[in-house]
């Protein structure tokens, strides 16, 4: 027991001494403190971890989509027979394609229920509406990875769910054809419009996002969370008492000053007494 206990100790030690020394030249302890947490209300506190669980998903998202590069090879000869491939003969793959695949389909579910916690919350509101225009910019970035990742597949599903999906996006006002005819390369889909939506699933779309996270975060921490009532439920009960108690008070006060003004009162009772 004394060798354990001494081991314990000289571990416990050396882990302090590290995270002291980074602390001291570095500060990612205090960063990472200041980064990670947040005071939230006890009522409906599991809500306002929606928002670390789609930062959550977006950072699976990004490590599963590296990993699956290595393999994948951007080509309409070579795109499924590349899945096929990662799925079936390589270490892990089904594994790391399936977190990829599915952490995508929770992400944009995550991001839906992060937003209406926002709104109901009343976290677009002053000064805080910055960061929610962020937060749409990023949801629209996150459709536009699902939508362009959605055809590296090469397959019948994301192939015409692709046609399906420009085909509605032509008929959109003023650019939407213009828009359509520079995604597909040509006037079908085709080796161009596979090698497009690679470069913009894989380079442009997480260039854009991952910048647009750290603004998002850097305003969150700036002005903290927003919440309506229902977030300060405790506050506001003690506000109310506290205002009907002051209610109370000035109706007593004004019910006093009458009777004194009748004779009826504390003081008019006193002199009624002294004139008998």
């Amino acid at each position: 027991m004394g060798m354990i206990s001494k081991v314990r100790s000289q571990t416990a030690d050396a882990s302090k001494f590290m995270v002291d020394w980074m602390e001291h030249r570095t500060g990612v302890v205090t960063f990472m403190e200041h980064t990670l947490y947040e005071p939230v209300p006890k009522r409906g506190a599991w809500l306002y971890t929606l928002g670390s669980a789609t930062l959550f998903l977006i950072t699976l998202q990004f490590l599963t989509g590296i990993l699956l590069l290595f393999y994948y090879v951007p080509s309409i000869e070579q795109a499924w027979n590349s899945v096929y491939f990662i799925q079936n003969d390589t270490y892990f793959g089904q594994l790391i394609r399936g977190i990829h695949y599915w952490s995508a389909n929770f992400l944009l579910a995550v991001i839906g229920m992060h937003m209406a916690q926002v709104f109901f919350s009343g976290g677009y509101k002053a000064p805080r509406e910055l960061n929610w225009v962020i937060g749409v910019v990023l949801l629209l970035l996150v459709i536009g990875l699902a939508f362009t990742g959605y055809l590296l597949r090469w397959d019948q599903d994301g192939f015409w769910a692709s046609v399906v999906g420009m085909k509605i996006g032509s008929y959109s006002p003023l650019v939407g054809a213009q828009t359509i005819q520079f995604l597909l390369g040509g006037d079908v889909i085709g080796p161009a419009t596979l090698s497009r939506f690679f470069a913009i699933h894989v380079w442009l779309l997480p260039a854009l996002i991952a910048p647009m996270i750290g603004l998002h975060l850097v305003l969150m921490r700036r002005h903290g969370v927003f919440g309506g009532e229902f977030e300060y439920t405790d506050r506001l009960s003690k506000l109310h008492e506290n205002q009907a108690a002051d209610e109370v008070a000035r109706y007593e006060l004004e019910d006093g000053y009458e009777d004194d003004e009748d004779g009826y009162g504390s003081n008019g009772d006193r002199g009624y007494r002294e004139r008998e």
